[in-house]
């Protein structure tokens, strides 16, 4: 999944761009529920069903978020900021599976060959830095995870992300997550800015004007086309 601060700079740009879509039809009525809505879908345990997975894909690598079954249960709920939060959360975590990962990695069995069962892979081939490196050490803080730690910072610095939100919002009626965990991811929040900005200069796996470009790409197509 994007870390947490990835979430919230998507949600920022969304902010940015919302006044050049006159026609959306969610205004957001909170900003503070709107961002926490962001980060309501990772605060659980059980991601598969808090993202609507659907689980005949589970042996793949890239499992993302089926948008339909969300709106199926919940399209009468996105006037509501968290929700609509929450709905662009999964719909981000869609297209950067779906669409952005496999621009910028190849992931290979032991005869070489690519495949998209987790299960499979071997060989993890990074494109941006033309990097070969074992599957074991991919979703790791040497690689993945730490390049969402070496961004943080430059991002809540360049896309001036609050993280003092309030958690104590009330929940609509969404049944897969318990509104009051978010306060745990909050509170986690502050401990990510641990690195410097120059940090983001030392990134392993993602090319970071292609992310945040791409990032920009998938929320302007949201805001013209939610649904």
């Amino acid at each position: 999944m994007p870390g947490f601060i990835l979430h919230l700079t998507a949600a920022q740009m969304l902010r940015s761009h919302l006044h050049e879509y006159l026609d959306f039809p969610y205004p957001i009525q909170s900003v503070n529920d709107f961002l926490i809505g962001n980060l309501l879908p990772d605060a659980t345990d059980q991601k598969e069903v808090s993202h609507f997975r659907n689980p005949v894909y589970r042996d793949k690598m890239m499992v993302f978020p089926d948008l339909t079954r969300f709106t199926a249960k919940y399209d009468s709920l996105l006037s509501d900021s968290s929700v609509l939060g929450y709905y662009f959360h999964l719909y981000i975590d869609r297209r950067f599976f779906k669409d952005f990962i496999p621009e910028i990695v190849d992931f290979y069995d032991e005869t070489g060959q690519i495949t998209d069962i987790k299960e499979e892979i071997v060989t993890v081939y990074i494109r941006n830095f033309q990097t070969y490196i074992p599957f074991e050490k991919y979703l790791t803080e040497e690689y993945y995870y730490g390049d969402y730690t070496k961004m943080n910072t430059y991002l809540v610095n360049r896309y001036q992300i609050p993280l003092d939100l309030n958690a104590q919002i009330i929940n609509p009626g969404i049944n897969e997550i318990q509104y009051g965990n978010v306060q745990q991811v909050l509170d986690s929040l502050h401990g990510y800015l641990s690195v410097t900005v120059d940090a983001v200069n030392d990134l392993k796996v993602f090319p970071l004007d292609k992310l945040l470009a791409s990032l920009e790409q998938y929320t302007i197509e949201f805001l013209a086309n939610p649904l």
